[in-house]
């Protein structure tokens, strides 16, 4: 990471544009009218160059106490995280006179290759394109550390050579077979939240125009069937806005999680998000009853078939085979999905546990023994990543609540073998219709937490463990500017494998992070985030220093790739949660498949998409 002055690049940047309005490097573009270039952005409240909400970023203030702005997260928002700056400084050797502070813009975007044929053959249709810088940039990359990394210091490649806007299904249609017509690439767009890389445009080869097809003007409740409990939506509609719609009428989708915020429900069911899951409600993809899948050889549906009717229980399931696909197959158009009735009551539950290993054994009784039928979300953080949870406590510290501490954990170690360093945290998160069974549950919890050393640490840290996932990447970005960079790795284990795959994938961490000269030592987390009886998701958390590293991205990579061939070599899956695989976990999901497993989707493809229109990635 140079220590360049950032504000370097405007100069360049300005010779840039004084280029374009002379006319130079851009010629194909400015043989298009004005309106074709007008910028039709649709994240106007999204940061350009990093996670989340532009209202909302960690900063230090003069004190250096470190606070989080914005009134997006409740009670989290606005506070002051006391307990933050000191743990960040010791842990990952931050220094607040040392800051790296990310470019303005983007020094250079090259011109875009425009494919007049398949232009005109889709602006008559009244569908909206735009050749804009702003809307190019922004549908150009996800939210990966990566991406975010060169948002901030570098450039791409290669961006999409324009954004097109459908409104309606037959309009998605329109496009597809334009650009199978004009031999042009199309890359879906959700809501931008993606952190595996698949966004990005490919580069070797591809000299045709791309565009990407955001789907976000699609985005309206078509049918709500109170009978059926089912509602169609269109593709394009962001789930947590979806789901804040369905509660105003008593319902909900049953979904708990944090990349609903910017997810669009087609993008979700791309990448079949298994990290929707909740134990009240079953699975996310069981959750669908029906939708519309648009290829290049024609739209898939299950015709004959009303789409709030139970499901078809007779040969293959199609939509099976294309949840999943994470848009290298066609594009989803419209669900529908199963409705429940919304649960009045939220309870969290919180127990520290002497170590790992008896957490594990508190949420492996839950899970097989079906403790609670109204689970809606678990959480086991390691000793490590405890110290990350104290981190955001919001608490003032005073000189009573100092020494009731210091007296807690005195007890805790005497009586009750909690020793920190040692010890994790596990929450638990419960949804239900009635307060009283709610109670019983949390007692029921408790007492079983009991025989495993459990001790419990009450509802505000409960709260806060589930808060951690939506404000970790925001974590993330505020780091980069003082030389820290960090990511995380999503799996999934059996029991019996879940501790050993944990201290390999770590060690691994630790050695390659020696070898490529990391100084200190990396931190490293793991938490689990799902419970299923034959195992548990985990999400593995790590970052460094990289201050005095020539190429911080490139370590960066190195470490992924060796964690993901740990987590393999580990029985460990490639993938879990709402990531996906994209260009990130490629190689990593192929060694993964058996030969016969890479011919079928191989086959798909070639049938689906014979002359690869949805170009962004192949999974195989």
């Amino acid at each position: 990471m140079s220590e360049e002055n950032p504000y370097s690049n405007a100069s360049r940047r300005l010779e840039n544009i004084t280029g374009h309005l002379n006319g130079t490097g851009y010629k194909e573009w400015r043989t298009l009218s004005p309106s074709q270039t007008l910028a039709v952005c649709t994240n106007r409240e999204r940061k350009w160059n990093g996670y989340g909400y532009k209202d909302t970023f960690f900063r230090f203030d003069d004190k250096g106490t470190a606070s989080l702005l914005g009134n997006r997260f409740g009670h989290f928002s606005s506070k002051e995280y006391h307990e933050l700056r000191p743990w960040l400084e010791q842990t990952l050797r931050i220094n607040l006179k040392t800051i790296c502070l990310a470019q303005p813009t983007i020094v250079e975007i090259h011109s875009p290759e425009v494919n007049h044929d398949f232009y005109d053959a889709i602006k008559p249709q009244g569908i909206i394109i735009s050749f804009a810088e702003q809307d190019r940039l922004l549908h150009g990359h996800g939210v990966s550390t990566i991406e975010i990394y060169k948002l901030r210091y570098g450039n791409f490649n290669r961006l999409p050579d324009a954004v097109i806007w459908p409104e309606s299904h037959e309009q998605v249609e329109i496009i597809v077979k334009a650009a199978q017509k004009f031999n042009v690439g199309c890359i879906p767009y959700g809501g931008g939240s993606n952190y595996v890389d698949a966004l990005e445009c490919p580069v070797e080869e591809e000299k045709r125009m791309i565009v990407s097809l955001d789907m976000r003007h699609m985005n309206r409740i078509l049918s709500l069937n109170n009978e059926n409990m089912s509602v169609t939506v269109e593709a394009g509609a962001i789930a947590k806005d979806l789901e804040m719609e369905l509660r105003k009428l008593g319902y909900s989708l049953g979904w708990n999680a944090e990349s609903i915020e910017f997810s669009t429900v087609g993008g979700l069911a791309a990448l079949r998000s298994s990290g929707l899951r909740r134990s009240m409600y079953g699975d996310f993809e069981n959750s669908i009853i029906n939708m519309k899948f648009v290829t290049p050889i024609g739209t898939i549906k299950q015709s004959g078939h009303s789409i709030s009717s139970p499901p078809i229980i007779s040969g293959p399931d199609i939509t099976n085979l294309l949840l999943g696909s994470e848009g290298t197959l066609g594009v989803i158009t419209e669900l529908t999905f199963k409705l429940h009735y919304l649960a009045p009551y939220r309870h969290y539950i919180s127990m520290y546990f002497p170590s790992f290993h008896q957490g594990l054994l508190f949420l492996r009784e839950i899970a097989q023994k079906k403790v609670v039928n109204n689970l809606s979300g678990a959480r086991l953080v390691d000793e490590t990543g405890l110290q990350l949870v104290h981190g955001f406590n919001t608490a003032t510290p005073t000189v009573t609540t100092i020494f009731k501490e210091v007296l807690k954990k005195y007890y805790w170690k005497k009586f009750k073998g909690l020793e920190t360093g040692k010890m994790c945290l596990a929450a638990i998160l419960i949804d239900g219709y009635d307060l009283s069974k709610i109670e019983n549950y949390e007692k029921r919890i408790l007492n079983l937490g009991e025989n495993f050393g459990g001790v419990n640490s009450g509802y505000d840290l409960g709260e806060r463990m589930f808060f951690m996932s939506k404000g970790l990447p925001y974590l993330r970005d505020f780091l980069l500017d003082y030389y820290a960079i960090s990511d995380y790795l999503d799996t999934s284990a059996s029991w019996s494998n879940i501790e050993a795959l944990v201290d390999k994938v770590k060690e691994t961490i630790v050695t390659t992070c020696r070898a490529q000269n990391v100084r200190p030592r990396p931190y490293i987390a793991v938490r689990v985030d799902h419970l299923y009886e034959t195992g548990v998701s985990l999400t593995f958390t790590y970052g460094f220093n990289c201050r005095n590293l020539a190429d911080p991205l490139g370590t960066l990579r190195r470490v992924d790739q060796v964690a993901l061939v740990e987590i393999l070599r580990s029985n460990g899956s490639v993938s879990h949660f709402t990531t996906g695989i994209g260009k990130r976990k490629k190689e990593s999901f192929v060694e993964s498949l058996s030969e016969p497993a890479i011919e079928i989707m191989k086959n798909v493809k070639k049938t689906l998409d014979p002359t690869n229109i949805f170009c962004s990635q192949n999974l195989i």
